[in-house]
């Protein structure tokens, strides 16, 4: 029996567009006291059936995270996502078409006030006018550099030039925002200037580089007010992974236990997706920091700063090294990596 304190919580979609895998991920809900992350649902068997008779498995690649590699799907037929967990308990989804989406008509970008940051929006219309329910997810990556660039390291006693920079490093994060919009009060399928989020400049997010990758999701009416539900609640609670009202289940079902509940809902659509960069240059410059020392080859052994730059002084041989502290020159150390990514321009 599932503990009634952590239930199943289905995270994803099926992904129609050619090309395209799909993923989803299964946790379990926490309560407020617990320590950590939501604890990944692994070893579960899912399935995705169509009601003409199709059937298509995914893997798990990762603890609680199940793929499917890109796969042809008929618009004609409704699927449905099957779960048998490890512990033998299964769960069902309804039946779901397959929705039309739209592509993004444009990312657009505001710097709102005298500075204070900038306020990301989308713009999508659909010619048909069939869509009429949408929602957005993204995820941001910012460029940052240190005040203090270390040119030299120092490997076993050998002072060498470094092979890759430790001063300029991209950050990452995917916010759980839910980001609704409909066009039913409209007499055309037109969403314009929808607000996705605001960037404030405090962030740190905007003083080199920023950019964001908005994905499009059509929806249906149901499953629309059940984001929107979710959305209400969430504000509340926190997270999805948080104790949910039930009213708020979605569209997956146990199949032993009518009285369990389980988080999410399954539908199946083409993804949109779109990047915008912004180079505003806003926010705090990097905090002053001064080199430390100068020092000797000798006790550079002994020294937990980093090198800096190498001089001569006058016509001496022996060379001298400006040191300065790894959190003024040493980007990963803020949580970000110094491999750029491959989308950056």
């Amino acid at each position: 029996m599932t503990d009634a304190e952590h239930y199943l919580v289905v995270d994803g979609s099926l992904n129609t567009t050619p090309g395209a895998g799909s993923q989803i991920k299964l946790s379990r809900t926490q309560n407020i006291y617990e320590k950590g992350g939501p604890q990944p649902e692994s070893r579960a068997k899912l399935t995705v059936e169509g009601d003409k008779g199709s059937s298509f498995a995914f893997a798990e690649a990762v603890p609680g995270v199940y793929d499917l590699a890109p796969t042809t799907f008929r618009d004609s037929e409704k699927y449905r996502l099957r779960i048998r967990t490890s512990g033998g308990r299964e769960y069902l989804s309804a039946y779901v078409p397959v929705v039309k989406n739209p592509p993004i008509d444009s990312l657009t970008y505001r710097v709102r006030g005298a500075g204070e940051g900038v306020q990301i929006y989308v713009n999508t219309h659909d010619p048909q006018d069939r869509t009429r329910f949408y929602r957005w997810s993204y995820e941001e990556t910012w460029q940052y550099s240190m005040p203090l660039y270390s040119v030299y390291e120092l490997v076993g006693k050998d002072v060498v030039y470094r092979e890759q920079s430790i001063n300029t490093c991209w950050s990452s994060a995917s916010p759980t925002t839910i980001v609704l919009g409909t066009s039913v009060k409209l007499s055309k399928d037109i969403i314009r200037d929808q607000g996705v989020t605001f960037v404030p400049s405090a962030s740190g997010k905007l003083q080199s580089r920023y950019s964001i990758l908005v994905r499009q999701y059509a929806l249906t009416q149901q499953e629309y007010e059940y984001w929107n539900a979710l959305s209400k609640t969430t504000e509340r609670t926190g997270s999805l992974f948080d104790p949910q009202p039930a009213e708020v289940t979605g569209n997956i079902r146990s199949v032993g236990d009518a009285g369990e509940l389980v988080f999410g809902y399954f539908s199946a659509s083409n993804r949109q997706e779109q990047r915008l960069f912004v180079t505003e240059y806003l926010g705090r410059p990097n905090p002053a920091c001064e080199p430390t020392d100068t020092l000797t080859a000798r006790e550079i052994l002994e020294s937990p700063d980093l090198i800096l730059s190498e001089y001569y002084e006058g016509n001496s041989p022996v060379p001298l090294y400006i040191m300065g502290t790894p959190t003024c020159s040493d980007c990963r150390l803020r949580g970000g990596t110094n491999q750029m990514p491959s989308f950056w321009k």
